[in-house]
């Protein structure tokens, strides 16, 4: 999959016409139908409902319409910041983040950062927590998004919570209440849950073990991911179930159900994280953007 596969299906999504979208993108209408059933096959799953009064986005179509803009997004954004390169070889601002807060709060913020400092060259990376605690410390990036961050990370690092975000159970969609608005997370205490790597992802299984035991049981953690992409993977695949920030939701499978908990009601922070020292010009103003945007303490 390319850039030009997210601009093709972007444009089928928002006319919801092959003919138009063909015209839109100065292709032929067979040529742009194959590359959609392309993207359909390499992902296995039905992104369009073919109806006879025209297109409609199937609940897979519109969860990878949400990420195809978020990430023909980024695209912009990287592409004016090496343009502000090529002109102002000036300020540079460094960032590390993980997925889930890419799509939920980092892709609106990066691109509000742009056209306030359009100078200012941005240069990001994906990396998961332990990754960011040591290119922080080693100076290699100047910001990390993180989530919750590690235990004691206040020490060593200025940590501010930029979002607090809902716990959802994730389930199989062939799950016995798969199909239920809401649950209590006790329902599931006789399940296998999948956990977190603690080499990527330190003290993630005690906020999972904190979630459970609020809800009056102790999960069975028997297998451990060391990305939220494979989580949901292995929940998908049937080797157990999860409890993870709804916001990962964003990370499309059709085959799992983030599922609303009625009880605990429980939230994850999704935190900035950045050096106590003095910040460069370039984070200081980034610093302003997250203030503006509700940065709290």
């Amino acid at each position: 999959m390319e850039l030009r596969h997210l601009q093709y299906f972007v444009a089928v999504a928002e006319y919801l016409n092959f003919s138009r979208a063909a015209v839109h993108l100065y292709i032929s209408q067979p040529a742009l139908s194959r590359q959609i059933k392309n993207l359909e096959d390499e992902f296995g799953v039905v992104l369009f409902l073919r109806q006879s009064d025209g297109l409609k986005l199937t609940e897979a179509g519109k969860i990878f319409l949400e990420q195809a803009k978020n990430i023909l997004n980024l695209s912009r954004v990287a592409i004016q910041s090496m343009k502000a390169y090529s002109i102002n070889k000036g300020e540079l601002l460094r960032i590390g983040y993980i997925p889930t807060i890419l799509q939920s709060f980092l892709g609106e913020t990066l691109h509000l950062f742009q056209l306030v400092y359009p100078k200012v060259v941005i240069r990001f990376q994906e990396m998961s927590p332990s990754e960011q605690v040591k290119a922080l410390g080693d100076g290699v990036i100047d910001i990390a998004f993180m989530g919750n961050p590690p235990d004691n990370l206040e020490q060593e690092f200025t940590v501010k919570c930029v979002k607090q975000v809902p716990i959802a159970a994730v389930i199989p969609d062939t799950h016995s209440l798969a199909k239920h608005s809401s649950i209590n997370l006790i329902e599931l205490a006789f399940e296998r849950f999948i956990g977190m790597s603690e080499e990527t992802f330190p003290g993630r299984n005690d906020r999972i073990l904190d979630t459970c035991h609020c809800a009056g049981f102790k999960p069975n953690l028997n297998l451990f991911a060391d990305s939220h992409a494979s989580m949901i993977a292995l929940v998908a695949a049937g080797k157990g179930v999860a409890v993870m920030p709804k916001e990962a939701e964003a990370l499309p499978d059709p085959k799992v159900v983030f599922m609303p908990l009625h009880h605990p009601i429980y939230y994850a922070r999704s935190t900035a994280v950045w050096r106590k020292e003095t910040p460069t010009k370039s984070l200081d103003k980034f610093l302003k953007i997250l203030s503006s945007l509700g940065m709290a303490a």
